[in-house]
């Protein structure tokens, strides 16, 4: 049995230090943040410009869907984010 601290990066990959379970969400604040700086006002401007169905444009920014990895690259590739700080760690029991 290895004795080593916990991972103290910022890394939203690595386990959290407290344990738990957790889920991964789109930080939809965020993303309205890089999609206006674009000039795409409209949930039809963001599905035009990425490809993805405007409906689940939809569901995303209202939080009643996650986009799947194909989907979180598109969104990420054509407002040039990082997921890495678009997508973050929430415990199970507030995902709920």
């Amino acid at each position: 049995m290895s004795k080593e601290s916990p991972p103290t990066s910022n890394n939203p990959c690595q386990p959290p230090t407290e344990g738990g379970d957790y889920v991964f969400r789109l930080d939809v604040p965020a993303l309205l943040n890089a999609v206006k700086a674009r000039g795409d006002h409209t949930q039809a401007a963001i599905a035009r410009r990425t490809g993805i169905a405007e409906s689940s444009v939809s569901r995303y920014l209202r939080g009643e869907a996650q986009p799947d990895l194909n989907c979180a690259m598109r969104l990420a590739e054509q407002y040039d984010l990082d997921l890495r700080r678009v997508i973050k760690r929430v415990p199970i029991e507030a995902a709920a």
